[in-house]
């Protein structure tokens, strides 16, 4: 018996692939969304928010290492330890901008010297 694979898609208008941003503003509506914008801004974004959770998390356990997890709890700290570590090797790759103006004058310095064309007369 010969399979016939006969699975046609027919795409109606906007009903077909749709790639759309999420805010995440738009599922979890906080209490007030202004002081939620206010943070993100002024204080720090999820991202560093989480950074800074997990860097304390990892010392709470390097402090408390003589205790044992059971196995849930150590596959969890190996995720978090492999998810920090990507991380860095992200931020690693990218070309952050210098972290004070020192270093951006040896930046400059640098970039001048490896690129003449740079130099002004």
């Amino acid at each position: 018996m010969t399979y016939l694979n006969f699975n046609p898609q027919v795409h109606w208008p906007f009903s077909g692939s749709v790639t759309q941003d999420i805010h995440p503003s738009l599922l979890l509506k906080a209490r007030s969304s202004d002081t939620e914008v206010r943070v993100l801004r002024e204080v720090a974004s999820y991202g560093k928010q989480i950074g800074v959770l997990s860097d304390l998390l990892l010392a709470l356990v390097a402090s408390v290492q003589h205790k044992k997890f059971d196995a849930d709890g150590e596959h969890a700290l190996e995720q978090l330890r492999e998810m920090v570590e990507d991380i860095k090797r992200i931020k690693a790759q990218q070309n952050p901008l210098p972290e004070d103006a020192d270093a951006a004058r040896a930046l400059i310095v640098a970039l001048k010297e490896r690129f003449p064309e740079l130099k002004t007369t």
